[in-house]
């Protein structure tokens, strides 16, 4: 009788020792998860782990002025998190490996009171999905990437936002204000197509999205209502080579000097 006791009181003593220790490790995993994969990160370039620039979009402080609900339910595999982002940039690169820079556009996303394009990230796709369907697919995790990258500019108008596209790498082309480059505006809804997450599957499509480092401002330029550039456009000094990334910082910094100075 008294082995019996023993035997079953060093049981139960073990089973609380396991429960505890269970209890324990659930703490610590759920404790550190959103610290280690917190939607309010950004997706790192090499991996979920990189540091800097790819791993927090905003402050912690932050995160409370910043709410998105409401709106227009999203598939699962738009929702802004690292998994869905991360697939998504996977899909970009592999993408554009393959069918290089004309299958992907530039995305810009813009306040619909306000003349500012602000660059967003790219998009590729493939086979017979056209850069209307692939937006329209994508469009949750865009805007709602657009309104986390400038949470001043844009996260009041989160919801209303515009998404416009233009060619792949045409950054050089926007910077220089090139009249024959013109801003084409994307839409949430095809018309025709009753359910996009059916007609277009997530691995026929692919998204990049824009970060800063080194509290850079961001590359922007003021358009027409119609996508059309408002300043002549910038005559490039050679036409033999590529400008060096000095060059460029400093158009950018023209550029959007002169944005501040009308909007002033």
């Amino acid at each position: 009788f008294f082995g019996t006791m023993i035997t079953m009181t060093s049981l139960l003593l073990a089973a609380s020792l396991w429960m505890t220790s269970s209890m324990v490790n659930a703490f610590i995993t759920s404790s550190t998860a959103p610290i280690l994969f917190s939607t309010r990160c950004a997706l790192p370039k090499k991996g979920f782990f990189a540091a800097n620039k790819w791993d927090m979009l905003i402050d912690e402080d932050e995160d409370e002025d910043l709410q998105f609900v409401g709106g227009p339910p999203v598939p699962r595999d738009m929702k802004y998190n690292l998994y869905n982002l991360q697939k998504q940039r996977e899909n970009y690169e592999s993408m554009k490996a393959v069918g290089g820079k004309d299958i992907t556009n530039d995305v810009y996303a813009r306040d619909p009171e306000d003349d500012t394009f602000w660059f967003i990230g790219k998009i590729a796709r493939v086979g017979d999905v056209t850069v209307e369907k692939a937006m329209a697919r994508l469009w949750p995790m865009i805007e709602e990437h657009s309104a986390r990258l400038r949470p001043v500019e844009l996260y009041p108008r989160w919801g209303k936002l515009e998404l416009w596209v233009t060619p792949g790498d045409s950054e050089l082309d926007v910077a220089y204000c090139k009249p024959e480059l013109q801003f084409v505006q994307m839409f949430r809804e095809i018309d025709g197509v009753e359910d996009i997450s059916k007609a277009v599957r997530n691995v026929e499509i692919g998204f990049q999205g824009e970060l800063y480092e080194n509290n850079e401002e961001g590359f922007r330029t003021v358009r027409t209502a119609d996508g059309k550039a408002v300043k002549p456009a910038v005559t490039a000094t050679s036409t033999d080579r590529q400008p060096s990334e000095a060059e460029m910082d400093e158009l950018m910094e023209v550029l959007n000097s002169q944005v501040e100075a009308s909007s002033e």
